[in-house]
């Protein structure tokens, strides 16, 4: 039979894979028999880079998360029942204690109020003409104790028509700024129905929580600082202290007061309550810096005298925006700020001085700056 020229196209591709195939075949054999590379460490010593570091006085601080608030307010109330028919002030407005801020209705309690001191004038010249007669022995005693009952009682009813006449102009009992106003003009007021509220913010607070275990760093009476969400910064003094803790956060509440002579501020913004501790050693490094063991402890790595490896717990101190302030190291210390993470406790290094002893102040432009290093343990594969 002729073979056609698609059958010698079939029989080539078939060819081609059996060798492919069996090539492979081959090659698995011969690695199955190589031997498997091998790690082999060097003996140098391992280079790590260092800065000599020096600790510094740094005041510490509590930061207390919290918001501001008014130094008082009040929700005025009506005490009398009537129509509102003029408001004097609105929302938002500043208003000075003893200002009318809503008139209600009086009616006729004017009237009432001159009639009743009419009587009262009258009920005063019958009790004197009383107590003229009683001295010439021309009236009894039962006739004057009657004219007394009736001036008391004609006292009593001008101090009644007056608190009526004066609670139709309901006033600012301190200065500060009116919020919530719950009437306008022809609304009808009961007694006790809520009117508007008062906001004292001179001075103002900001009021935060503080944890269980602060609660012996706070005193009253010492200066502390505020700072709000908008970056603004104030000065002031913390008045309170809670001794009784909140049940559910098991939190004390702490009042910070700040002298506010513009009267204007915002009730419920975002701040925070920064109260100096007393002052310490601390230096200031980079959060890079820092390390955890193998118990998870915080710490940092430094080279001793003698070019050795050694950990150290750390602790805290203040937080910056650029770096943090920590103590529990030897002082001076120097740091490996390049290959920490490549070497163990006790090993020995050959450390490698990256730049001269810094301020706190010189560290804030470097301390971004992670300066690389050549590592020269090599892993050699055979």
């Amino acid at each position: 039979m002729q073979l056609t020229r698609g059958h010698c196209l079939a029989l080539g591709s078939t060819f081609i894979i059996v060798l492919w195939m069996l090539t492979g075949i081959f090659k698995s054999s011969d690695l199955e028999t190589t031997e498997a590379p091998v790690k082999v460490q060097s003996s140098d010593i391992f280079n790590v880079e260092i800065e000599h570091y020096r600790a510094e006085p740094i005041t510490p601080e509590l930061i207390i998360h919290g918001q501001t608030a008014a130094n008082r307010q009040v929700h005025i109330k009506s005490e009398i029942a009537g129509r509102v028919i003029k408001i004097n002030s609105r929302e938002g407005q500043f208003v000075k204690e003893g200002q009318v801020i809503i008139e209600i209705d009086p009616r006729d309690s004017e009237q009432q109020l001159a009639q009743a001191k009419a009587l009262l004038k009258q009920r005063k010249l019958e009790h004197k003409a009383n107590q003229s007669l009683i001295g010439k022995g021309l009236q009894n005693k039962t006739r004057l104790a009657e004219s007394e009952s009736q001036l008391a009682a004609a006292n009593a009813q001008v101090t009644a028509k007056t608190f009526m006449f004066n609670a139709s102009k309901i006033t600012a009992p301190f200065s500060g700024i009116l919020e919530n106003r719950h009437v306008e003009v022809g609304s009808y007021l009961r007694i006790a129905d809520p009117v508007i509220s008062l906001l004292d913010y001179n001075p103002f607070i900001v009021r935060g929580f503080a944890a269980e275990k602060d609660l012996t760093l706070i005193k009253a009476g010492k200066p502390a600082k505020a700072k709000t969400i908008d970056g603004l910064t104030f000065n002031g003094i913390i008045r309170y202290v809670s001794t009784s803790a909140n049940d559910a956060s098991r939190t004390f509440a702490v009042e910070l007061e700040i002298e506010n002579a513009s009267e204007r501020q915002a009730h419920g913004v975002t701040a925070e309550i920064s109260i100096p501790l007393q002052q310490t050693l601390g230096i200031f490094i980079s959060p890079a810096l820092l390390t955890l063991d193998d118990k998870g402890i915080l710490g940092a790595k430094y080279v001793t005298e003698d070019n050795q490896v050694m950990f150290e717990p750390v602790r805290l101190i203040k937080a910056e925006s650029t770096g943090v302030w920590i103590s529990g190291l030897p002082n001076p210390v120097d740091l490996i700020v390049v290959g920490q993470s490549f070497v163990s406790t006790g090993e020995k290094v050959n450390p490698i001085t990256v730049r001269p002893t810094l301020s706190k102040s010189e560290r804030h432009t470097a301390i971004d700056e992670q300066p690389k290093v050549k590592l020269n343990r090599e892993i050699k594969s055979l």
